[in-house]
């Protein structure tokens, strides 16, 4: 591959968002990657299957529990479903790819599992360093695990990954986010307890910039290599 050390780098940021959660941190990465003089565009998957996506059509949500309990069997069986694909996301045209992915039922969520398992993950991802973001309130290891074991089958090249969680314990945490997806506001306290803000720690942006310095010195330096 023939890389030109003169041409303003590009990264693509490819995600799926319902809570907002992800859709921050990747702002918040791509803001970071802008100064360092990158070009950064962001393609966000729609979940456009009928037998779910009406599940996540707006927040408030009137059952959040039912809802995403009822995404249990797909999860575990590790199913794909019907997704729309922004432009951006199917050219090769670019120098690093980074998923920004909400953990569901302890993997992938199906959006992001279904655009890595189409024709057009094979063509944006081949021959390309690639990097993701867990978003979850704790469990995130098969998540950032399945990104790369698929991205890999791509012909993608595994960088690094990351993790962002929210406050409070296994409990708490849980009972803040449903909540919040219910009343779409944090509520102070439920069932009498006291709660956790559900949504991002608020070093969430430090992090990022963090993570996706490192990432771009570490593809930087490759592309220098490639370029001598």
């Amino acid at each position: 591959m023939t890389v030109d050390a003169e041409r303003t780098p590009r990264v693509l940021f490819i995600l799926y968002s319902f809570s907002e959660q992800t859709r921050r941190t990747v702002a918040a990465m791509a803001d970071a990657a802008r100064a360092r003089g990158w070009d950064a565009t962001t393609a966000e998957i729609e979940f456009t299957d009928p037998r779910y996506a009406s599940r996540f059509s707006k927040v408030p949500m009137h059952r959040p529990l039912l809802e995403i309990v009822g995404m249990l069997p797909a999860q575990l069986r590790r199913r794909t479903g019907e997704i729309r694909i922004p432009p951006e996301a199917e050219t090769g045209d670019h120098d690093l790819v980074v998923f920004g992915s909400p953990t569901w039922w302890l993997t992938t969520n199906m959006p992001i599992r279904s655009y890595l398992e189409s024709p057009a993950a094979r063509t944006t991802l081949a021959g390309k360093p690639f990097a993701a973001a867990s978003v979850s309130r704790r469990y995130y290891k098969g998540n950032l695990k399945t990104i790369r074991a698929l991205g890999e089958e791509c012909h993608g090249t595994w960088v690094d990954a990351t993790h962002f969680l929210v406050a409070g314990n296994q409990v708490t945490s849980m009972l803040a986010w449903l909540a919040y997806m219910k009343h779409g506001e944090a509520r102070e306290r439920v069932l009498g307890i006291k709660m956790p803000p559900p949504n991002l720690k608020p070093d969430f942006e430090l992090q990022a910039q963090r993570f996706i310095n490192g990432v771009v010195d570490r593809t930087s330096r490759e592309r220098a290599a490639a370029a001598a």
